[in-house]
């Protein structure tokens, strides 16, 4: 199988370990990105025995295209992975032969989330994740703070599970959603907002999230970690949703 397995951290002493021995007993080449940690994760990966670049890091759309078409021959395949992110050799070993055997460019899978530790059995919101990418070409467009697939890839999805089990502080939380916050008015300003990023902007979505989280997806029957998921979304959008309230407030202010 020529794959190899790539990493992108930024001060993930807390989350990088896991992944990394995860990684180990798939038996692939890992290369971490590091993009200037100031704490522990460079020790940490060259203690597990993984070679790290420092990368400068700018967004994960440019990362994906970095990994998949400058560092991936066409008769390879990569992963990209966070540092929260765990794999398993089953699920590698699925998703590869449903590249080759389908002659696909991207593999996702289902994520199983965690919160504080426990697993979330339901109330996720987490999309099925591209994980796996044959190399040699470009596969995303930017979305909002994240990115989709750009029209035409083809792409698979495995029945095997990728696990999602952040263990980073609630500081760290709050200063991720501050970030994307920021980024939202950004793109509102520009007029390269989605729809999605339209609904942020209201209150309803604020209130609708968690709710859809716990009573339609079911979170309120995976006891305090589907409550403590759902709180986290709360907090999330009333983040993004309080952000574009200033700036609208800051505009108006502006005219007069």
């Amino acid at each position: 199988m020529n794959l190899t397995a790539y990493i992108l951290t930024k001060n993930e002493e807390t989350n990088i370990e896991s992944c990394l021995l995860a990684l180990k007993q798939c038996g692939i080449p890992v290369i971490v990105l590091d993009s200037y940690s100031t704490d522990r994760t460079r020790e940490i990966v060259q203690h597990c025995g993984f070679s790290v670049e420092l990368y400068d890091y700018r967004d994960h759309l440019g990362a994906l295209r970095y990994v998949c078409e400058d560092r991936t021959s066409r008769d390879g395949f990569c992963l990209v992975l966070d540092a929260d992110m765990i794999v398993s050799p089953k699920l590698l070993s699925e998703a590869h032969s449903l590249l080759v055997a389908q002659s696909a460019d991207v593999a996702l899978a289902p994520v199983t989330m965690f919160w504080n530790g426990g697993q979330l059995k339901r109330g996720s919101l987490y999309p099925p994740k591209p994980f796996m990418f044959r190399g040699g070409s470009h596969y995303f467009e930017a979305l909002g703070h994240g990115e989709v697939l750009l029209r035409g890839v083809r792409s698979v999805l495995t029945n095997e599970r990728l696990v999602h089990n952040d263990q980073k502080s609630f500081e760290a939380f709050l200063d991720t959603q501050v970030r994307y916050s920021k980024n939202l008015v950004r793109r509102r300003l520009g007029h390269a907002i989605s729809w999605r990023d339209r609904l942020r902007s209201t209150p309803l979505f604020m209130i609708g999230v968690p709710l859809f989280s716990l009573f339609v997806k079911g979170g309120i029957l995976s006891g305090k970690a589907g409550l403590g998921y759902a709180v986290d979304r709360l907090l999330a959008e009333a983040i993004m949703y309080r952000q574009c309230l200033v700036a609208r407030v800051d505009a108006e202010r502006s005219k007069k």
